[in-house]
């Protein structure tokens, strides 16, 4: 297979999604030293990208039209790309992939719209954290994933000497990753109580209210982050927390990228997919329950697996972590 001149990576959508494609950008450009990586991505995904430096141009997708939908494919195609690797597989980006002219066009083997692809990304069978899996994907086209970094890298912020600062990120979009208010308000309690730490709540678009029943709850040393309305703002107060306490979210990804020590709160999502194998992340749910983990977005349970997984359990996770991030 010919060396690449220009490669183009379709990474549209959420902004996690965005953030745990970036190891496979840096495998990329360790296989490939000699091209051009662009990145298509939708805002505020996008905005994840600023700064990184194995991406020559960020490409801020905005085609909710029909026209401008369209007038992407015309983009992509004069750009005269020799690979387009499409992360995705939905009818937008397969089609941009499909027209591109690209000598290799691949997408995702299990994606419905696998005939637009000359090349198809076939998932690894060892299950696996996503950062990793995203370059395992590439090894039909000659990247290795052996001793590549699968942690996600974000430059929005520099990681500085942490404050005595615990931040917690309560919100999701997805009810069946939405740990109680209430329960994070006891954890926040606890924390405060044992390490004599601030807690701050991060909040964005719509999540004002749930930030400040959480802050309330916990009393005296809690308060809310201003609305969080860029990335780059939301990345320059995690960097000065000791740990972020989260759902299963895109914050919780940048909180990875940037360095930042987390505990993920998983309820219907997989800790194995979603937090690395790696010290400084850990995860918590209510393993004994027998559909923990089951990736549905509708609970037929009640939500036990997140109503019954005490503030206590969670703290006691969230301590070893302490222990061990820096102290100021």
């Amino acid at each position: 297979m010919e060396k690449p001149g220009k490669i183009l990576l379709i990474q549209l959508r959420r902004i996690g999604d965005v953030i745990l494609t970036t190891p496979a950008v840096a495998a990329l450009k360790r296989s490939h030293p000699q091209a051009r990586i662009d990145f298509l991505a939708e805002p505020p995904g996008a905005e994840a990208l600023e700064g990184n430096p194995h991406i020559s141009e960020i490409l801020a997708y905005n085609g909710e039209g029909l026209g401008e939908a369209f007038g992407w494919l015309r983009k992509v195609r004069l750009r005269g790309y020799d690979w387009v690797i499409d992360y995705l597989g939905n009818p937008r980006s397969a089609l941009i992939a499909a027209t591109s002219g690209a000598l290799v066009k691949a997408g995702p083997a299990h994606a419905f719209h696998r005939w637009a692809y000359n090349h198809l990304l076939v998932q690894s069978r060892t299950h696996c954290y996503a950062g990793l899996e995203k370059i395992r994907v590439l090894k039909g086209l000659g990247v290795s994933s052996d001793g590549m970094d699968f942690l996600p890298t974000l430059y929005l912020a520099r990681r500085t000497s942490p404050e005595n600062l615990i931040g917690l990120v309560p919100a999701s979009r997805k009810r069946t990753r939405l740990y109680p208010a209430s329960s994070y308000a006891r954890l926040g309690r606890l924390l405060r109580d044992r390490y004599g730490c601030a807690l701050l709540v991060f909040w964005g678009p719509g999540e004002r209210g749930l930030a400040q029943e959480v802050a309330a709850g916990i009393g005296e040393g809690a308060e809310t982050t201003e609305e969080t309305r860029t990335l780059k703002r939301a990345a320059e107060l995690m960097v000065r927390c000791r740990l972020i306490i989260t759902n299963c979210n895109g914050p919780k990804h940048m909180a990875v990228g940037l360095g930042v020590p987390t505990l993920t709160i998983h309820g219907s999502s997989d800790p194995v997919s979603w937090t690395p194998p790696d010290p400084r992340h850990r995860a918590v749910r209510l393993e004994e329950l027998f559909c923990i983990g089951c990736g549905k977005n509708r609970c037929p349970y009640n939500l036990e697996c997140l109503s019954r997984l005490s503030p206590e359990r969670v703290f006691e996770e969230a301590s070893e972590l302490m222990e061990k991030a820096p102290c100021p």
